[in-house]
């Protein structure tokens, strides 16, 4: 059974968009739970359906997109100072980050 979930996990996500030394399923396993934490923005919609997936989309780029890249961005001055360092392990930071910030965010919704 887990060498299909590795082989499955393989399929799903390449092994150069994964740091050396961090398991695949746990790169997903953040992925999805960003993902499914993101779709509470649906109910800010008000009734609306598009607008409910307006913010759901909104907060998905947000989470996995910009504070993720931002992070990287300001990580690279380690990159030039250090050839050895992994981005891909600040932009994973940065999508850790986010899903900090999201549930601290869900935790005033009201």
């Amino acid at each position: 059974m887990w060498r299909a979930l590795s082989r499955l996990f393989g399929a799903l996500l390449p092994d150069r968009c994964v740091p050396d030394g961090i398991p695949k399923g746990a790169v997903l396993l953040l992925l999805a739970v960003v993902m499914a934490t993101g779709l509470s923005a649906y109910r800010l919609g008000d009734g609306n359906a598009w607008q409910g997936w307006l913010h759901v989309f909104e907060t998905w780029v947000l989470t996995l997109v910009l504070i993720p890249a931002f992070t990287a961005l300001v990580s690279m001055p380690l990159k030039w100072r250090d050839p050895e360092f992994d981005v891909r392990m600040a932009y994973y930071l940065g999508v850790f980050v986010s899903l900090l910030f999201l549930l601290a965010k869900l935790r005033y919704w009201r």
